[in-house]
């Protein structure tokens, strides 16, 4: 953030030593800013990065973090990129499906500037929650069967194309070889609403499907609030596959204990922090000093990240996105790279409402 200073009065020669320095080391002096990009306010990405943005700035006296808000897992690759902000939270599939130039996600546009700090940061993954009402109207109690029913495909409930839910949900109809169109062309429908608008869709009876994406315990608190009006389902193993690999993991989704203890078969998403290319290694290397050492303060920022523990195997997968050069040596020095050979470490079960 330096610029060259010329000074062109002569009497710039006859200056105090002190005085000249001070001139020449001016824009030094000013504060340095790196800019993350959140969430909305109240979202737990936007605490984690609020606390995030707070432990840089101990750490770095004289740099000053700024949040960049309104957000999330499908736009931060976006901002990111285009250098709107040094670094971003991001769902680990969009930042991959964001650096490939995912037709279904971002029409074959490569953000190729992006890069990976660690991965890891969250377990996210995608909830299918089938209306009980309909179960009991079509007989279809697992999401094959819904999906082929001749003359009631499910009305499919979800939110906006501005979040990565829709994306996902795309390419599991298309996994299962089938379409939007094809389901609304066998009576069904595709509906995108607000969070707020979709449990009255379901309760009153004017959706069958619904996809979410849910942290951990977040699935048991969201079947338990549509209490006897859904039930979770598993995406079959087939889907899951076809969605390996490509940006998505297949990985059960453990569930509170008592009636709905059982793990859904779904796929998971992931929160990983990203930055610029551009950005300097110095930056980048103390975020991750940030990220590691500062755990405790990051899991307090929001019950969402109460989990929040980065282990080697899931810091470096990054599902495609190659690191950031900084990243590879500090990952490199504590050895994290062999670490994550042994295979990752179970995720721990959140009790209901976490």
């Amino acid at each position: 953030m330096s610029r060259r200073i010329s000074i062109s009065n002569p009497t710039a020669a006859a200056l105090t030593p002190w005085l000249a320095a001070i001139l020449l080391a001016g824009p030094a002096l000013a504060a340095e800013e790196l800019r993350i990009a959140s969430g909305h306010p109240g979202t737990p990405w936007h605490s984690f990065a609020t606390v995030l943005a707070q432990q840089f700035e101990a750490a770095a006296p004289g740099t000053r973090a700024r949040l960049v808000r309104g957000g999330n897992g499908y736009w931060n690759p976006i901002v990111v990129n285009s250098r709107r902000a040094e670094f971003g939270l991001s769902n680990t599939a969009s930042a991959a499906w964001a650096y490939s130039g995912d037709e279904t996600a971002y029409g074959k546009k490569k953000y190729a500037d992006i890069r990976a700090v660690i991965a890891g940061l969250r377990p996210v993954w995608i909830a299918p929650l089938m209306r009980e009402g309909y179960i009991r109207e079509t007989g279809s109690s697992t999401l094959q069967r819904a999906l082929r029913v001749p003359r009631a495909a499910p009305r499919i409930v979800m939110r906006p194309a501005s979040s990565v839910v829709p994306v996902v949900v795309d390419k599991i109809l298309a996994a299962m070889g089938t379409s939007r169109q094809t389901l609304r062309e066998r009576g069904g429908d595709v509906l995108q609403l607000g969070a707020a608008q979709i449990p009255s869709m379901i309760r009153g009876g004017r959706a069958d499907l619904y996809f979410e994406a849910v942290g951990p315990g977040r699935a048991a608190a969201l079947n338990a609030a549509l209490s006897g009006h859904v039930r979770l389902v598993d995406l079959p193993s087939g889907a899951r596959d076809a969605l390996g690999g490509n940006g998505l993991i297949p990985l059960s989704l453990p569930l509170g204990p008592g009636r709905e203890s059982r793990a859904v078969s779904t796929v998971e998403l992931g929160t990983m922090l990203i930055v610029h290319r551009d950005v300097g290694n110095r930056q980048v290397y103390r975020m991750l000093e940030v990220l590691t050492a500062g755990r405790d303060a990051l899991a307090r920022s929001h019950p969402a990240w109460r989990e929040y523990a980065p282990s080697p195997y899931r810091a470096l997968n990054t599902r495609g996105v190659p690191l950031h050069p900084a990243a590879v040596r500090f990952f490199r020095e504590r050895g994290w790279p062999e670490q994550a050979k042994r295979g990752p470490i179970p995720i721990p079960r959140s009790k209901p409402g976490r």
